[in-house]
């Protein structure tokens, strides 16, 4: 058995005013991609160690992913997805093609690049070789995909902590398809919904998770997931959907989808995000009986799309009088220069932070301690991606006041403890942890904070969701129409 593997893997914000350049991209090609991912808990770490376990032969092409952000460059896209395209033609001949996509990947002249590449490559390869995906549990899927590709397997949990075994799935099932044992049909069930998206760890979408898999062990079905979509890209596809796979009867994997969306959908009102102003959210924290907390900064997560230099928190924070607090990651290329300059035991006078957008809050003038400045460099520890390599530039830690600020060079969400380890920071010993990250912190932070309160700070990933002015959502859509109905 001979497999292409490769991928682009975007989370597209439309919100967010600046495109995605190609230099954003970190791609790798053919056996820089196996060596990149090799015993990574990544899609593309478990597809490798499936096809090793199944002395499958990997021809590696290309896999290009960046930090969530605007919509993608059309120059940058056509240049990845030339380069996908020319890598699976120079593996053929081979039986299957495994793509690790996202799901609400946005391009300029495009739209759905997930649709987009399936059809590319069904095109090149024909229709005798199978086409497996691995997909983010954010995607807004296009329903057509179930058209063009054999098999789509979602992150079942958020955080992604199933990258790994998501990978997994989508080459155990080759064998299957290959030999007529299966005969898949997927149906992909909208919502017409605007879904803020919450961890799959407790609450109503555990309940939803717990469905699914009761579903999956019903005759007849091979996946069951629930999408909770990305609220923050706008588009005709924006919302939640069910994708489910059937052996060889396409009302059965319809039933069940919609059994998945009506269960759902007479549930929308317990889906409704919890968020306060960030002074508010401070108050809650402090008076919290249990520490740490996290303060998460619920307006300004760059691992939705957004700049990452937004200050509307951290000035609320310096307001507040906060000590025996951390913050990461503040986005700062030029903070950080200036404390390099400086060097570690320098005080130095900064302009910190909002230099992407107003929207996002104004720079802070602030006096800062350079405490430690670092590489930047260090593995992931949180098993959503653990040992894989992260790089957020030269990074400094800053002493403001009773806060311990981390600016980093590359936007960040912080998902574990590391990119506070690297600057001395136990965290077990703070009060208050402040994360630019809403919901893949929970993971790595799990056995460390107590509570965690989400501070709705104005900008792109706004809870409020008349913040955001939607011109390309299928309409109606709920909650913004109330007269929306499944």
């Amino acid at each position: 058995m001979r497999i292409a593997v490769g991928g682009i893997l975007h989370e597209t914000n439309t919100f967010r005013r600046q495109a995605a350049q190609l230099s954003d991209f970190e791609i790798v090609h053919e056996k820089k991609l196996i060596a990149a991912h090799s015993g990574v808990r990544s899609y593309i770490g478990g597809m490798l160690d499936a096809a090793e376990k199944a002395g499958a032969i990997v021809e590696p092409t290309m896999f290009a992913c960046a930090e969530a952000g605007g919509v993608i460059d059309e120059d940058a896209y056509a240049n990845m997805l030339g380069d996908l395209l020319a890598g699976i033609e120079r593996a053929l001949p081979v039986d299957a093609v495994a793509l690790a996509l996202h799901g609400a990947g946005i391009a300029q002249a495009i739209g759905n690049i997930e649709i987009d590449i399936c059809r590319k490559v069904r095109a090149l390869v024909g229709p005798n070789v199978k086409i497996v995906l691995t997909l983010d549990l954010h995607g807004n899927l296009d329903a057509s995909l179930s058209e063009v590709v054999d098999a789509a397997f979602g992150t079942n949990f958020h955080p992604h902590t199933d990258m790994f075994e998501r990978g997994q799935d989508a080459i155990n099932i080759l064998p299957e398809l290959l030999s007529g044992r299966l005969t898949p049909k997927l149906h992909i069930e909208k919502l017409p919904f605007l879904l803020v998206t919450a961890t799959t760890m407790y609450g109503p979408m555990a309940a939803v998770n717990e469905l699914c898999r009761s579903i999956e062990q019903e005759p007849g079905i091979i996946a069951c997931t629930f999408f909770h979509g990305f609220v923050w890209t706008d588009t005709p596809d924006t919302g939640p959907s069910v994708l489910v796979i059937a052996n060889g009867d396409v009302q059965r994997a319809r039933d069940a989808a919609q059994r998945v969306a009506r269960f759902v959908w007479e549930r929308r009102d317990e889906f409704r995000p919890s968020a306060l102003p960030p002074e508010t959210a401070i108050a809650s924290a402090l008076g919290s009986d249990a520490w740490p907390v996290a303060l998460l900064d619920g307006g300004d997560d760059p691992g939705g799309g957004c700049p990452g230099d937004g200050t509307h928190l951290l000035r609320a924070m310096l307001n507040a009088s906060l000590t025996n607090t951390c913050f990461a990651a503040m986005f700062d290329p030029s903070v950080v220069a200036k404390a390099h300059a400086a060097g570690v035991g320098a005080t130095i006078e900064v302009e910190l932070g909002g230099k992407t957008d107003t929207r996002h809050g104004s720079p802070i003038a602030v006096t800062a301690y350079v405490k430690v400045l670092t590489d930047g460099q260090f593995l992931c520890q949180s098993p959503m991606g653990e040992g894989s390599q992260v790089v957020v530039g030269r990074t400094a830690r800053l002493q403001i006041g009773g806060i311990d600020v981390v600016v980093v060079s590359e936007r960040h969400q912080p998902i574990d403890t590391e990119i506070f380890l690297i600057h001395g920071i136990d965290v077990t010993r703070y009060r208050i942890i402040a994360l630019k990250c809403t919901n893949h912190w929970r993971a790595g932070f799990a056995k460390v904070v107590k509570r965690d309160v989400l501070a709705d700070s104005p900008g792109i990933m706004s809870r409020n969701l008349s913040d955001h002015s939607y011109t390309h959502v299928s309409r109606p859509i709920w909650p913004l129409d109330q007269s929306a109905a499944y």
